[in-house]
C-alpha cells in the first residue's frame, strides 16, 4: 500500500536533479502519473535518471535491465554500463527524493518517462 506523498526527479548522472514534482493519492493498482511543472530539456545521447520516492510500496521486476531495452527514440541502458538502469536508493523523505545509486539484480523499478519529442526550428 502506498498512499502518502510521493516524488519523482529527473537526473543527470552525476547526481544533478533537473526537475522534481510531487503526487498523492495514489491507487493501489494501475500506473500513476505526474508531470513536471515545466517541461525538460534533453540532450540526444545523454544518460538521464528517472527516479520515484515512495513512503511505502514498490513494484519491481528482477532481470528486467539484464539487456538495454529500447522504445522509440529512447534506449534504457543495461544495468552493466554505467550509469544503467535498476538503480534505487533508501532514506530521502516524503518532499525531497534522493539520487539513486545501489543496484539489485537488474531490477526495474518502473520509474517511467512521458517523452514529447519537440523538433528544434
Amino acid at each position: 500500500n502506498d498512499n502518502g506523498q510521493n516524488v519523482v526527479d529527473l537526473w543527470t548522472t552525476t547526481g544533478t536533479r533537473l526537475a522534481t514534482a510531487t503526487f498523492s493519492n495514489t491507487t493501489a493498482s494501475g500506473w500513476q502519473t505526474v508531470n513536471f511543472t515545466t517541461p525538460v530539456t534533453i540532450t540526444a545521447n545523454t544518460n538521464y535518471i528517472a527516479s520515484y520516492h515512495t513512503t511505502g510500496a514498490y513494484v519491481a521486476t528482477d532481470g528486467f535491465f539484464a539487456n538495454a531495452v529500447t522504445n522509440g527514440p529512447l534506449t534504457a541502458q543495461s544495468s552493466a554500463v554505467a550509469g544503467g538502469n535498476g538503480v534505487y536508493a533508501y532514506g530521502g523523505s516524503a518532499t525531497a527524493g534522493l539520487f539513486p545509486t545501489d543496484t539489485y539484480n537488474s531490477a526495474n523499478y518502473y520509474a517511467d518517462v512521458v517523452f514529447r519529442p519537440q523538433l528544434v526550428a
